[in-house]
């Protein structure tokens, strides 16, 4: 009976042991893992809204910025203690909703101590359908989490 008491207690103190440490991974804190407001600040032009969402396995989606862009999915990986390195890709379309073009982003950024903001660089091409670069343009990239907001 003394044997499997303790068992008992090995088990629940490694489950609890599991919930907190999935409880870590989940938020995010150390990465970015989660789902954001992004701004982009392209220099030259406007900045705009760019939601985006980050799986913990690497994928990401991210809104387009223009309604003559389709969103942009992708990739991330941690680069280092709350540094990330993303690469996203999407469509370009004409007026008439033919693809015209392709756009890939490059991206680095840091996640704030709280892990609830990350800013960083970033560097868009614009592709004609064939390859060809068409333009370049740099910026900086700012998210704010989105946290559960309980009823």
């Amino acid at each position: 009976m003394r044997r499997r008491v303790i068992a008992l207690a090995v088990v629940a103190v490694l489950a609890i042991a599991g919930v907190k440490t999935w409880a870590q991974v989940s938020t995010g804190q150390e990465d970015a893992t989660g789902a954001w407001n992004v701004t982009i600040a392209p220099e030259g032009f406007p900045p705009c809204a760019a939601p985006s969402l980050m799986t913990a396995d690497g994928g990401m989606v991210a809104n387009a910025c223009a309604n003559n862009e389709s969103p942009g999915y992708g990739q991330w990986v941690r680069t280092g203690k709350r540094e990330f390195a993303a690469t996203f890709v999407g469509l370009e379309y004409a007026a008439d909703g033919t693809a015209n073009g392709t756009y890939k982003v490059r991206a680095t950024a840091v996640v704030s101590r709280d892990g609830q903001r990350f800013r960083g660089p970033f560097v868009s091409d614009i592709f004609a359908l064939d390859g060809t670069l068409v333009f370049t343009v740099k910026g900086e990239v700012r998210g704010n989490r989105v946290v559960v907001e309980p009823l």
